[in-house]
């Protein structure tokens, strides 16, 4: 594939044009169920929504949340906030019904409390901080219970689980730092040590053969998206506590992924690493958010090896515009079924934002 570079003036009109259409499809509700709940994808063919996912409708919060909000970003985030409200009144944490029954995964506490967290600050409604704080602590309990935070809370789940990284893994566990930093702020006891104890970890690292670390333990398959948000993690500490090793651990993992690309471009969800040779071999196909998320990340690295202006204008070649000014992104472009993303195109649009400007930065309370 040939990329025609635009100029820069060019390629951030186009990039903030791009983040813009992205923002009106995910704040229309586009996704979203009448109960509120935030739905993973809707089928561009039938217009179908996927189950109701706990986990994207906290990250839609995170991504609604503004003082400025407009009314239908207002109306959408509001629907959203009672549904994870009414889930936590009824004792409700289940992860994905549908697919893992009872089971409740703490990543997915910790991305509703960090998106409960940030909408009850920025319009000023105590009920959502409190909950958030409530989501927030129940991985601190974890923890002391267990010793470490766990992927998945002990004897929620009916059965074995299928082992992925999602399961049995702990790397994609540094993003809960988010959540951890914004209640520690808010005074919860115990969460800026689990934080502190999460991003100590990563200390083993910097032993012969132990980076990129494993997503899976036992697997030589690296989960890119679980990577992806380890680096998000520290990048997050780093920006809040001024942590210098945290934040070159993130670069080093940013660039790690980077490596990954696609010859064509845009990054597979998989590389199969082997135990010598440190370097990745794809074991899937193109896969949207970890093109989005690799692109953010970059840019709030500012990493020198990566033409960030080529890569933004692949990925908002990427988008399937809809009407009304809409666009959202498909998980997999070019796949015969195109599911438009939820998460995707929420990691897109703020990469399109971060890419519109000469000076890319987030406050590390706004990345979803």
């Amino acid at each position: 594939m040939t990329i025609c570079t635009p100029s820069a003036d060019v390629s951030r009109t186009d990039c903030g044009r791009a983040a813009g259409a992205l923002h009106r499809w995910l704040a229309s509700g586009a996704t979203q169920s009448g109960s509120g709940a935030l739905c993973g994808w809707r089928e561009e063919s039938t217009g179908e929504l996927s189950a109701p996912y706990p986990e994207i409708t906290g990250y839609a919060l995170t991504f609604l949340a503004r003082p400025d909000l407009g009314s239908a970003e207002a109306a959408c985030a509001a629907k959203a906030a009672r549904w994870l409200l009414a889930r936590a009144g009824a004792g409700d944490f289940r992860a994905r019904p549908e697919k893992t029954a009872g089971a409740v995964y703490t990543f997915d506490l910790a991305m509703i409390a960090h998106g409960l967290l940030r909408l009850g600050q920025v319009s000023a409604a105590p009920r959502l901080v409190d909950s958030g704080l409530a989501y927030a602590d129940l991985l601190v309990r974890a923890a002391d219970k267990h010793g470490s935070l766990p992927t998945v809370l002990p004897g929620t789940a009916p059965g074995s689980l299928p082992e992925a990284w999602s399961t049995c893994g702990g790397v994609h566990l540094l993003k809960t730092v988010q959540a951890l930093l914004s209640a520690a702020d808010q005074g919860l006891a115990g969460a800026a040590d689990l934080a502190a104890s999460l991003v100590a970890g990563t200390d083993a690292w910097q032993k012969p053969h132990a980076f990129p670390p494993p997503t899976q333990p036992g697997s030589t398959l690296i989960s890119l998206h679980a990577l992806c948000y380890a680096a998000e993690g520290l990048w997050m500490w780093a920006r809040h506590t001024g942590d210098s090793q945290a934040l070159g651990r993130s670069r080093a993992l940013t660039s790690w992924v980077w490596r990954q690309r696609l010859p064509t471009g845009g990054f597979p969800g998989f590389v199969d690493l082997t135990p010598d040779a440190r370097n990745g071999t794809p074991a899937a196909g193109r896969q949207s958010d970890v093109f989005a998320q690799a692109l953010r990340l970059a840019l709030l690295h500012r990493l020198p090896q990566v033409d960030t202006d080529a890569q933004a204008a692949l990925l908002q070649a990427d988008l399937c515009h809809l009407t009304d000014g809409r666009a959202a992104l498909p998980y997999r472009p070019g796949a015969p079924e195109r599911h438009l993303n939820t998460w995707a195109s929420m990691f897109a649009a703020q990469a399109l934002r971060l890419a519109a400007v000469p000076d890319p930065t987030m406050n590390w309370q706004e990345l979803v």
